[in-house]
């Protein structure tokens, strides 16, 4: 081994000239050091000695000078370089790198533009999808993939692909500045936190550094933030009625003929069970839903129907009480005097507070052909009166076999049906021989001109089973009421209802329910008749010659609203990196800038030159690094040697 001794440092080589140990302090040196020369040749001759187990040489600072290519390098001041595989020339510094650089060397837009085209497409997709699915219903995708798993990883393709385009572009923003004009070192640092994240793109927006350019591209740094939660903001999920021709039926009756023969029955038939739990069903389940026994199907809980016809049983009411007259029994004062109206029913007197007449057809025909029953009630005290204040009242009721036209509902599993129109059959026919060879049927026209039958046996039926279900009762209050014989039907209670109050006896259950309606409910007697009624048609729907309707089934159903007002942020960020992108690339080109972007090798090749690195000598830390940054001026440039940073 030979050494050179001298002051300063050396420089140590291999046989070969290439940089083993460069930068031995002088102490570091033994005495009695032999001075080797770099020189190719005398290089030769001291490989040339066997002795030698290895060759190095050693320059010190004070050896040869050699003058530099650059304006602020110190001729006494030399950088420290490790070549490999090079022969070394001590008169290099770290322009002998940068040499070897061809000044063309720079990088390639391809990568951004093609991230600029990817993220492009993701929001093209997202809006794409989005206005699929406007106003339709969420999408049933497998293993439950969601609409909105769908828009989030798109966003997260176009948030990645646009953080690709602003990073690159920012980065390279730095160079064009530097380019361009002298500008403070410091603002190097500030391009590279801007182009690493959004504190950066902060500080680079509200310091003003970054020029016009600079703060734009800033800017859409930090708007890429909201484009995520704005793109999931963009479709939202609303609730709606929709209509499905599936899953609701109810069923109307084109005809009626159910009845039983039976000799109990003054005219020879009997109703048969079902018609019959109908009526008192009607008559005592006081539910408010004579209705409720009808069979439907509506599997969303919420139908609907068009109106539809159907065999009913229709009531109607009308007030008697402007015809009352007084009404005395041959033989009695005149205190002791009743009431009564022309249709036949009557009061005998006071003790009689409530009168039930019930008018049969007969078979002769002295009624309409489709009535089945007429109930006259009868009252002393009237239900907006005062108690024990005599005011006589009288109200009709009629049962007639019709045509109803329905609109029905089920909300929440609930049934509910209107009345839209009825129609009934009011010709008068003699039925006292049926076997006359006519039709005795009761036949409705709908305005269609279907024919809607009610049998004359179901008829016949109904007012044979009612003359004695109906028969004719009072409610009284006296003692020698009180001392009748109590009977199957009659009831004796102590009741108090509405205005009217006191030990009364009822001659039947019947009586007893009409009461109570009546002094109970505002239009009692009408709400119990018609209760009745709707019952009755229900046995009529529920029969053999009933025939479905089909509905709507109503379903809520969630779907897709889209709000394109929030779709305004991810396309402001997407067009508006591409916007920078291509201003970037711009400028680029304007001033001849080489495409470094954020390379960091770039950054080792092409540093300060040798008078700007000895302006920074001094500063011993990196806090002092950052003083004197921010108030030197640097600007990069192109010489033989390569592109640097020259103050």
């Amino acid at each position: 081994m030979a050494y050179t001794r001298g002051d300063g440092e050396y420089f140590i080589y291999n046989t070969q000239g290439e940089v083993i140990s460069p930068g031995i302090p002088v102490e570091d040196i033994p005495p009695n050091t032999q001075y080797v020369s770099p020189n190719p040749a005398e290089k030769s001759n001291t490989q040339k000695e066997p002795s030698e187990a290895a060759s190095y040489t050693a320059y010190p600072n004070n050896g040869p000078n050699f003058s530099s290519h650059h304006r602020g390098w110190s001729g006494s001041t030399t950088s420290t370089h490790i070549s490999s595989g090079k022969p070394f020339l001590p008169s290099s510094s770290s322009d002998s790198i940068r040499k070897h650089l061809p000044l063309g060397t720079g990088g390639s837009w391809v990568p951004e533009i093609i991230a600029v085209i990817v993220s492009l497409g993701a929001l093209g997709s997202i809006m794409g999808v989005l206005a699929k699915f406007n106003g339709h219903a969420l999408p049933e995708w497998p293993y439950y993939i969601t609409l909105n798993a769908i828009i989030a990883a798109l966003a997260a393709v176009t948030t990645a692909t646009i953080n690709i385009s602003l990073q690159n572009s920012m980065s390279q923003l730095k160079w064009i500045r530097f380019k361009e004009a002298r500008t403070r070192l410091s603002q190097i640092e500030a391009f590279d936190e801007a182009s690493r994240g959004t504190w950066g793109a902060l500080k680079l927006l509200f310091t003003l550094r970054g020029g016009l350019l600079g703060s734009f591209g800033a800017t859409v740094s930090i708007i890429v933030l909201l484009l995520g939660p704005f793109a999931q903001q963009i479709a939202t999920y609303q609730t709606r009625e929709v209509e499905s021709l599936d899953g609701a039926s109810i069923t109307r009756a084109l005809n009626y003929t159910g009845a039983l023969p039976g000799n109990t029955s003054s005219t020879g038939f009997v109703p048969i069970l079902p018609l019959k739990s109908a009526v008192y069903n009607g008559l005592f389940a006081e539910n408010g839903r004579p209705a409720s026994a009808l069979a439907f199907e509506c599997q969303s809980g919420n139908c609907t129907w068009h109106p539809y016809d159907t065999l009913a049983v229709c009531a109607q009411c009308v007030d008697l009480s402007p015809f009352i007259q007084e009404f005395c029994a041959a033989g009695e004062d005149a205190g002791d005097c009743g009431w009564q109206v022309p249709q036949g029913a009557k009061l005998k007197d006071r003790t009689e507070v409530f009168s039930m007449t019930s008018q049969i057809p007969t078979a002769r025909g002295d009624q309409p052909h489709s009535s089945i029953l007429r109930l006259i009630f009868m009252g002393t005290e009237a239900f907006d009166g005062q108690p024990g204040e005599i005011k006589p009242w009288a109200r009709q009721c009629q049962l007639s076999a019709c045509l109803q036209t329905l609109k029905t509902n089920i909300s929440n599993g609930v049934l509910t049906e209107d009345i839209v129109a009825s129609k009934t059959n009011n010709t008068v026919l003699d039925n006292s021989d049926l076997n006359d060879g006519r039709d005795h049927n009761v036949y409705i026209i709908s305005e269609d001109g279907i024919p809607y039958e009610l049998g004359i046996e179901a008829m016949l039926s109904m007012r044979g089973w009612f003359s004695s279900l109906f028969a004719n009762g009072s409610a009284s209050r006296s003692d020698a009421a009180y001392n009748r014989t109590i009977t199957d039907n009659s009831v004796v209670v102590n009741l108090t209802v509405g205005i009217s109050s006191g030990e009364t006896f009822f001659d039947s259950d019947i009586v007893t329910a009409f009461y109570w309606n009546y002094y109970e409910y505002s239009n009692g007697l009408d709400r119990l008749v018609n209760d009745m009624a709707t019952s009755m048609t229900v046995a009529f729907r529920s029969f053999i010659g009933a025939v479905p309707v089909s509905g709507r089934a109503i379903y809520m159903e969630s779907y897709v609203h889209v709000r394109w007002g929030f779709a305004v942020v991810p396309i402001v960020v997407v067009f508006g990196a591409a916007l920078f992108l291509l201003a970037t690339m711009y400028q680029s080109e304007r001033s001849t800038t080489q495409i470094w972007k954020s390379s960091a090798l770039a950054m080792l090749f092409h540093g300060l030159d040798g008078g700007a690195k000895n302006h920074f000598g001094h500063a011993s830390s990196l806090r002092e690094q950052k003083e004197q940054a921010r108030v030197t001026k640097v600007q990069l440039e192109e010489s033989d040697d390569g592109t640097l940073l020259r103050m």
